[in-house]
């Protein structure tokens, strides 16, 4: 048994084709195999640009691959914060960046090639507040700003969706689905490759230099240190960047979320989860949750930037807390548990585009910062990110 529930569940692993040598030349490197990459790579060689991405390990092995499955609009930061610091028109925009990013996923789970990706529609956020009127309130003004249709539940309806005590109404977002992300970032992997983009898996980024305007960067294979020249670099690394994003290290916090998934359950679970849906609660750092094939509940479950973490004690948590909110399940085995890491900022908010803190270094790009929210601000803010470069 694998670590995670997805690799002992993956179809149609993304096989490379070739290996990274001396000397390879592009127009632009992408460093980093996980969402936000790959969809650069994927717009770029549609536009014919010579792009080539190199991952350290594997497609999909950080959270991109290991995350709840789970997209919708929006990004990690709420939007009434938003309209704080930007005018209505920026947020605006940055809500179409948002909802094209889960629009662009969501047609390809249904297109040929990303058949295992198991899209299922709807995603209920349930609420622990007591303050209901808010909620309601805040459906409706998001609604009728951004042109939506989020659903308000009441405490009794609610009930027909999810049982639980704990929870006092539910919003539904039938736009936002749950899907299998290890079989997707493989599957888009594969669709890269078939555009002819090359992509090389165990290449580790150690360092760049600019030289007379060609971007000089030094890659370890796994064998040997290979160098690779091109116009522009982009990271996308996300949690998992280092000294090579210079000063913008201080800019996030890699954190940690949780995910267990429990050994096949009975007729119990689908007494308390009455529809197929994707749950989640209100909580900054609150709980993900759904069923998977096999009558399995996948459980996510807070963020931590630091302590160490046994999979013993994690999954004594996970177990306590599912009872904590569904003591029809009693105690429930977990037979998986793990965790990603992501890149949060202080303001929850991605950093896109040139590196600018520190001194500029032209052609030089970030795509990071997507915790919390990356499904669908990533593939998004890529978009955007290719257009700008093409």
């Amino acid at each position: 048994m694998n670590d995670t529930w997805y690799d002992d569940t993956l179809i149609n692993k993304f096989e490379q084709k070739e290996h990274l040598a001396n000397n390879q030349k592009c127009a632009v490197l992408i460093v980093g195999g996980g969402l936000a990459g790959l969809c650069l790579l994927y717009k770029l060689k549609k536009n014919n640009v010579d792009a080539v991405l190199i991952e350290e390990n594997h497609i999909g092995s950080g959270a991109s691959g290991r995350n709840g499955g789970f997209c919708l609009s929006g990004w990690a930061q709420d939007y009434d914060v938003l309209l704080k610091y930007l005018s209505e028109e920026e947020v605006l925009t940055l809500e179409q960046i948002a909802a094209s990013g889960v629009e662009w996923m969501k047609k390809k789970c249904l297109s040929e090639g990303y058949e295992h990706t198991n899209l299922q529609s709807g995603v209920l956020k349930c609420f622990l507040t007591k303050n209901i009127e808010k909620v309601k309130k805040d459906v409706i003004a998001q609604n009728k700003l951004f042109n939506q249709n989020e659903k308000f539940i009441n405490k009794e309806k609610l009930s027909k969706y999810v049982c639980s005590s704990r929870y006092t109404c539910g919003v539904l977002r039938q736009d936002s689905f749950q899907f299998h992300p290890l079989n997707f970032m493989h599957a888009l992997a594969k669709d890269c490759s078939n555009l002819g983009a090359s992509i090389f898996e165990n290449s580790k980024f150690i360092s760049y230099q600019i030289d007379g305007g060609r971007i000089n960067s030094r890659v370890f294979n796994g064998n040997e240190m290979v160098k690779v020249q091109s116009e522009k670099i982009v990271f996308a690394t996300g949690g998992y960047g280092g000294k090579e994003i210079k000063d913008l290290k201080n800019y996030w916090l890699p954190i940690k979320t949780f995910i267990g998934v429990t050994k096949p359950l009975g007729n119990e679970l689908h007494s308390v989860l009455k529809k197929p849906l994707g749950f989640s609660d209100n909580r900054r750092a609150g709980n993900y949750y759904r069923v998977l094939p096999g009558n399995r509940l996948s459980w996510g479950r807070g963020i931590s930037a630091v302590g160490k973490f046994t999979s013993l004690s994690l999954k004594r948590a996970i177990s306590k807390e599912i009872n904590y909110f569904f003591p029809e399940l009693r105690n429930v085995e977990i037979d998986y548990v793990w965790f990603g890491n992501m890149a949060y900022a202080s303001h929850y908010m991605p950093y896109v585009g040139s590196i600018k803190i520190g001194n500029e270094e032209k052609n030089v790009f970030t795509l990071m910062g997507f915790g919390g929210h990356g499904m669908n601000t990533a593939p998004g803010s890529a978009m955007v990110l290719a257009d700008f470069i093409l």
